[in-house]
Formats: structure tokens, sequence, C-alpha cells
């Protein structure tokens, strides 16, 4: 005992009669559940708890001690700066002792403001704080609460010879100041003080730290397994106290809420204070207690604790107090009470506890695992990267193959956008890859017919008899045998394309006016055919339409030249032949596939105005409204280029021959895209290949950091990759335009034999059409529309449908050479981006794809080990916190097991 102090906490006769831990099964629940928040399980599983809360100077400090009799600070202002927790023992073969020590707050708390710089350093202080001893005075306790502030950095007031001076950085801390009493006089006991609520700020206080100590309190009153033990002085309105607005917020019941009155001996309202007590004012369901604690004087005094029982009992026999239940008055009823709580608190916990700890002992063990192995050597680092590293490989490989058997993303489909890229830009290529469209003709004509403005009604195929071999006698609207070549009319019930892009396409049925069916692979089609019901099969040559045209293909506009000239009625003499099969680079069509209304059925006399002509003076013959080569010379913009150049390159050959100038510099022009095209599209694929596989490595690594550095490695190497891959194209292209026209493809050869049989062709069809013998002169006529007779005395005609002029004849040649080079040229770079430079690219083991393997972890130094593995802060912070909470976990196991 310090000098001068008359008073010590072994005055107290503090045992409960009918202690709810008098007998030894509960004693051991009451010790098994001091471990269990001795070791931070309490944070883990909700343990039962007393939590006494009130205002500021609603007297929380002096019922704690009344209720423990440890001589807490008394004074006025804020005297609780951090939460006490008191833990109260009998041990009835002992002496009594006082330990004091401080238990570091789990977690980083939104109320430790400012945080601690030094917080390791600084929970390693508190392990050497620890204080033991017989008995305390007031004095050694006030010095061991002012040693507490100084490890917690609270702000204290120190005499330096100069005056006194205030030190330390902060007025709270979340910290617990542990204070445990055992002896034989004493009871099984446990509470927690916190500090006080504040409502105005003042010298030296601040809003954050009013805010942080609303935070912390309310913390503790949240928890289910809290009893919530609110504190109110007689002497201020309960509608002032904040206290009791958070309990009816944390508690909205009031289920978990005890009603505590101080101050009763100098109230001066002491029926309005016997009404609340009574709980008539605000019901509490358990209700409410009033106690008399020290007044300032007698802590001064040091009166003991006999004689403040004493003077409580006094003051409650009294009136109007001795109406209230003697079960509800004086500070040992209510410590009864809170004891009774707490116990029974304890035994409904304890049998659920042990399951909890292993549940949440497994979870916290399964997030651990998830967050890998520490890496805090680079040897570990290494091992981490190589193990990360096979299975990005793995998962790469597989997409790139195309295996995508238990892929987490459709994002991570690699081979799939890459083969959905290369057929986009090979119809670019195919379609859009010229400059201007080559020149497509039919190759069948029936009749010399050709657009016109002529608004002259076209007259139907009604004339009799046979003409040309070819039974021309049926009505538009008869059923007709077909359309064959050359005028036949053996029906036709299948149609093969013979254009490049589309040989060997069997084309699906459709219907035409005479019942027959025309097959084509394009069923938007039929909106067009309404429109020509009443014309016959022989009219509509379908066929000569179909075989021309390698796909129906939309203008930039949206519509069809040849649409357009359905609606307009009128198309002008500049709409020549060629444009209509526009845009594509061998003059596909273009049908709008959205002009499907149904269109009256037209009579011979009603056929469109404008539309078809058939060939002047020839009334009856028969005619087609696909046949798009004219008499005339071509006049599509290929033909302008050609004639251009042949102008351009004028030299010293002779009329009609061709200067050799001429192919290369017009196959320069048509391919003047293609560096720019194929560009792009490697451009597309390199950025989204690196993307996906960007995509691999967050899916992969779970680390935020690693990912993040294997995602600058793929941006590295895919910028490596892709320049190699560009200079690959310009390379190829640079050779494409300075190389001579030269192959040994025999396709080459074969697709001019092919055209110019077409253009011989079309000139016997137009022969015929001009100069077929009439059968009154005596000669036989055809056996069948595939055969026709040429009159020797005007050979001259066929002639001149077979060779118009030089400078025709080398127009055509020159194009069709130039269409044929240009295909197999095309085909060629098609093939050398999609297979050589995207495929080479995709394969490439430094490429962004497969650079990251064991081999290449396995070639990195120990500083590049340590950059690449570093671990996020985040998941080091993380695992720290799953480390330390297993360890808890694992703690209170040992401790449910011990005690179940």
């Amino acid at each position: 005992m310090d000098a001068g102090q008359s008073s010590t906490m072994t005055e107290s006769n503090n045992v409960l009669d009918e202690d709810p831990f008098r007998n030894e099964n509960t004693q051991r629940l009451f010790e098994a559940i001091d471990e269990l928040r001795s070791c931070g399980a309490n944070h883990e599983i909700g343990l039962p708890e007393l939590v006494i809360v009130g205002d500021q100077s609603a007297g929380k400090s002096s019922l704690l001690q009344s209720l423990t009799d440890i001589p807490f600070p008394v004074a006025d202002g804020l005297c609780t700066r951090f939460p006490t927790r008191i833990v109260s023992r009998r041990t009835p073969n002992q002496s009594d002792v006082t330990k004091i020590s401080i238990e570091p707050n789990v977690f980083d708390c939104p109320w430790q403001c400012p945080p601690y710089a030094d917080r390791a350093k600084r929970l390693e202080a508190y392990g050497h704080f620890e204080h033991s001893s017989p008995n305390i005075s007031s004095k050694s306790f006030r010095d061991v609460v002012e040693e507490a502030k100084e490890l917690m950095d609270i702000k204290r007031s120190t005499f330096t010879g100069k005056g006194w001076k205030t030190i330390g950085g902060r007025n709270f801390s979340s910290d617990v100041l542990k204070v445990e009493i055992s002896g034989p006089d004493r009871s099984y006991f446990s509470i927690l003080d916190v500090p006080g609520i504040f409502q105005s700020l003042t010298k030296g206080l601040t809003s954050s730290e009013k805010d942080g100590v609303r935070n912390m309190v309310a913390s503790y009153m949240k928890p289910k397994h809290s009893i919530i033990i609110c504190v109110a002085s007689a002497t201020n309105d309960l509608a002032n106290q904040a206290t009791f607005d958070m309990a009816s917020e944390y508690d909205p019941e009031l289920e978990r809420t005890i009603g505590v009155i101080t101050k009763c001996d100098i109230t001066p309202n002491k029926d309005q204070i016997l009404a609340l007590a009574q709980n008539e004012e605000k019901h509490l369901n358990h209700g409410w207690f009033v106690v008399r604690n020290r007044t300032s004087e007698e802590s001064k005094s040091n009166i003991s604790s006999a004689d403040r029982h004493s003077l409580e009992e006094a003051l409650f026999g009294e009136r109007p107090w001795d109406r209230l239940s003697e079960a509800r008055r004086g500070t040992q009823a209510l410590k009864r009470y809170l004891a009774d709580i707490l116990c029974s608190r304890i035994q409904e916990t304890f049998p659920t506890i042990l399951a909890v700890v292993q549940g949440r002992h497994a979870l916290a063990e399964s997030q651990l695992n998830k967050l890998g192995l520490s890496r805090d050597t680079t040897e570990k680092k290494r091992v981490y990267l190589t193990d990360l590293a096979q299975h990005l490989y793995t998962l790469s490989s597989q997409t790139l193959r195309g295996r995508y058997h238990g892929l987490s993303s459709e994002s991570l489909k690699l081979r799939r956008f890459v083969r959905e890229a290369n057929d986009a830009f090979a119809s670019k290529m195919i379609y859009h890859g010229c400059c201007v469209p080559f020149h497509v003709a039919s190759t069948a004509i029936q009749g010399k017919s050709v657009l016109s403005q002529s608004t002259d009604t076209p007259k139907a195929s009604t004339t009799s008899g046979k003409r040309n071999g070819s039974f021309f006698g049926k009505s538009a609207g008869t059923p007709s045998a077909g359309f064959g070549g050359f005028g036949s009319t053996t029906a036709v019930n299948q149609v093969r394309s013979r254009t490049p892009s589309t040989i060997g396409v069997e084309f699906k049925a459709l219907p035409v006016s005479d019942g027959s069916t025309v097959e084509t692979p394009y069923l938007h089609a039929i909106c067009v055919l309404d429109r020509f019901k009443g014309f016959s099969p022989e009219e509509l040559r379908l066929n000569d339409y179909l075989q021309a045209q390698p796909s129906f293909a939309s203008t930039a506009s949206g519509s069809s030249s040849f649409a357009n000239s359905l609606g307009n009625q009128k198309p002008s003499l500049s709409d020549n032949i060629p444009d209509i099969v526009g845009p594509g680079p061998f003059g596909s069509a273009a049908l709008s596939s959205g002009n499907n209304q149904s269109a009256p059925t037209p009579t011979p006399a009603s056929k469109p105005n404008g539309v078809f002509n058939l060939t002047a003076g020839e009334t009856g013959n028969s005619s087609s409204i696909f046949a798009f080569a004219a008499a005339s010379a071509p006049s599509s913009k290929i033909y302008t280029w050609i004639r251009e150049e042949i102008k351009n390159c004028r030299g010293t050959e002779l009329q009609g021959t061709l200067n050799p100038d001429v192919l290369p510099a017009l196959f320069h022009r048509q391919v003047v895209n293609w560096k720019e095209t194929a560009s792009s599209h490697f451009h597309s694929v390199a950025t989204t290949t690196a993307a996906i596989v960007e995509l691999a490595a967050r899916t992969t690594c779970g680390d935020k950091v690693t990912a993040g550095n294997i995602q600058k490695l793929v941006q590295q190497s895919n910028r490596a990759s892709e320049s190699r891959g560009i200079a690959q194209i310009h390379q190829r292209f640079d050779e494409i335009v300075t190389r001579h026209l030269q192959t040994q493809n025999p396709i080459f050869e074969t697709n001019i034999r092919e055209a110019r049989l077409a253009r011989f062709k079309r000139a016997l069809e137009r022969y015929r059409s001009k100069k077929a013998v009439p059968h009154q002169n005596g000669f036989a006529a055809p056996a069948d529309g595939n055969e026709m007779v040429i009159d020797l005395r005007d050979v001259t005609s066929l002639f001149d449908e077979l060779h118009m002029s030089n400078g025709q004849n080398l127009e055509d040649d020159i194009h069709d050479t130039l269409k044929s080079y240009y295909e197999l040229a095309l085909h060629d770079f098609i093939e050398f981006v999609t297979q050589q430079v995207v495929e080479s690219y995709l394969n490439d083991p430094t490429g962004p794809v497969l650079f990251f393997n064991p081999t290449y972890i396995a070639a990195l130094g120990p500083q590049q080990i340590d950059d690449l593995g570093a671990e996020d802060p985040g998941i080091v912070k993380e695992r720290m916190r799953l480390e330390a909470q297993l360890a808890r976990l694992n703690h209170a196991e040992e401790i449910a097991l011990k005690y179940s």
C-alpha cells in the first residue's frame, strides 16, 4: 500500500450471495470465454460480453469503481481515453492479485485516427507491458494508466522543470487496457468500459475524434452477443443523452439493453427518475437500476467500499426510492443481475463455439490457400513464376489450337477470333481490294438486249412458229420449256455457277412465271421475281444473270444499282451495263434484301417501261433482262482506266498492239489498297490477341501486381512481333509491285481462255440475232437451239461480231489478262498474310502468345525474378491477416476442446 493511502482494493467484501459462477462447471465456462477473448477469438466468433456505455460525465468510471473496487480516475472532463476490460475471478485459496496488460486491437479500425506509423514497434512494446501486484492503490493505478497512455501515444501532461507540458499525438486509442483481479473475496465477473460519447468539442478535440469515438462505441454495441449497459445521469434529461439513441439504433427491440441511473443522490427530479426506473417512461426488456456512486469529495477522502455501500443502502431506503423493487436498487443488485445474464449467455453460447471456430478456421485456410505461398525470397518467387508460366502456357496453347474445354470465359477463344478475322480480311480483299471492279459479262446471251430510255411498251414474245430451231409459239403466260444455252427451250432444273467465286455451287429452286424453277443461293432474290410476273423465262433469262454473279452484295448506299433501276423505271444511258453488277471486284451483283413487298402481276401491255427494249425492228425477238454485254464497247471504269493507260503509254508500237508498260501500270493501280488493308488487319489481330493473352494472365494469376507485370511483358513482346509482321507485309507488297508480271500457274491461261470463249459465244449470239437464216430460203432449220446456220455469202457480218476493231480486241485482252493475273496475285497475297504472317505471329516462341513459359522464367536473373514476382501489398497484408486469424483460431480451437 502506498503511503498515505488508507483504502485498498482488499477492503471490500465483494462476494455475491447466490453467485451464478459458484459451481465448477460455470467457472470453467467463464475461464474458457476469457481465454478465447484473450487470444483474440472474440474478433472471430461472438463471445458474450457486458459493455458499459454512456455520455461524457455520466458517471461510468464511478460505477465501474463501485462494481469492481478498482480505483478508476474520477475527475471532471473526459476520463476514459481507451477501452478498458475488467475481469474478476474468485480464487478461494490464493491471495489477492491485480494484473494489468494491454490487448492490441486486432484489426486496423476506422476510429484509429491518426493510424500508428510504428504499429509493429508499438505492439512489441505492448508485449512487455504487464503489471502485477497483490493490491493496488489509487495512486499506483493512476501511474499504470499514465504508462499505458504513453505506450498508446495518448496526450498527457508532464512536468518538465519549466512547467507542465502536453505530450503525445492522439486523444483516443482503440487498444484495450485489461485489468484482471482475483482473490478469495472476488466474484466471477467481466465488463468492458469504452470512452464516453461527447456532444460538443472542447479544446484539443477534433470532429474526426468525435466521430471516431462514436464509431468505436458503436462497434461494441452492434454485435448480437453484447449486453449493452447504458449509463444515464439523473441530473441530465434522458432526451439529451445520445447513448440511448445509439442503443435504439443497434438494439431496436431493446432486448439487449440495461438502463443504469447514476447520481440519484443529487437529482432534483426524484419522482421523474423513479418513474423512469420503474420502466414506465422508456421501457427496456431488462429494465432499469438506480445506483449511488462515490461523490468527488468521497473519492478524495478515500471512502471505503463498505462505507459507500452503507450510504447507498441508506439513500434507497428513503422515500421515494423505497417504492422501487429492492432487486433494482443499488450496485450489488446490479452486479448480481449482470452476473446472472453473463452466466446464462455463456452457457447458451459455449456449446456452439467449437463448431463456429472450426468453420471459421476452414474458411480462413481456404482463403489463405487461394493467395498462394508467401514469396519473401527470390527462390520462392522463381518457383511461383515457373508454376504460373506453365499454367499460362498451357492455357494459351489450348486456345491457339482451338481447344476450348474448361475455359472460364468465351473471350479466351483465340483461334475462333483469328479465323473470323481472317475470313473478314479475305472477304474485304476479294470484294473491295481493287480500286475499281473488273467487267463481268454473261456467258450466254439471248438476243441483243440493252437497257435504254425507251418509253415504248415492250412487246411480249407471242410470235408463232419456230425460230432458229426454238419454239416461240407460246405466250408469256404459257409454261415454257425453260432456258438452256443459245435459245434452248429445254427445261433446266438445276443451274451451277461457273464464276470463279462460286464454281460448282448449286442454286436453290425459285419459281418463275411459267411454273418452272431456277436455282439460286440467295432466297431474297424472290422479291425481285414478283415484279416480272407475266414475262416468259426466255425474257427473264435469270440463268444468264445468276451465272454472271459471284454473290448478291449491297452497294455503299445500301441498295443495289439493279434494284434502283427497277424502282426508277427509267435508267439513263449513262447507267452502263458493267456498273449494274458492281460493287465487287469481279462484278458482284447488288440486290436489296429489304424490297420484299409483293407487286401486282403485270400484263404484257403494262410491263415496266424503259427497263427492257427488244432489238429495234425485231418484233417478237426473245430478250434477256440480264444481258450485260452490250454490242458496243464497254464503258465501265476499268475500261476507262485501260484506255487512259494505253494512251499514256503510247510509244512506237503499231496500232492495235500492246505497249508492255500498260499491264504493270494497271495492276499497280488496282493493288494500291492491299498494303493498308493487310496492315490494318494484322494490327487488329495483334491487338486483340495481346488482349486475350492479358485476360488469360489475369485469369491464371490472382496477384494483381504479378498479372500487371506479365501484361507489360505481353505488350512489349506484342509490339516487337507486330512490327516484324508489318515489315513482312510491306516487304511482300513491295515485291509484288516491283517484280515482273509473271506466273507459272496454269489457271492464269485457263481463265483467259474461258473469258475469250465467253466473248466468242456472245459474238455468235449477236450474229444469230441479226443474221439468222429464214426457213423460207430453203435452209433446213437446226434440230435444237444449240445449232445455228451461217450464211457464207455474208461471213463479213460474223467476222465483224468476232473482231469489232483492233482497239476493242486489245482492250478486251488487256482486261482479261489483268483480271486473271489479279485473281492469282490476290489469292497468293491473302494466303501470305493469313498463313505466313498471322500464323508466324501466333506460333512465334518469342511472340505474345507463347513466350511466357518455364524456359523464359529459367533464363531470368535474380533481380528480374524479384521485380516480376513481387507481391501485391494488399495480398501481403491479407496473408498476414489470415495467418494471424488462423493462429487465433487454432488457439481458440484448443481452448474449446479443452473446456468441452
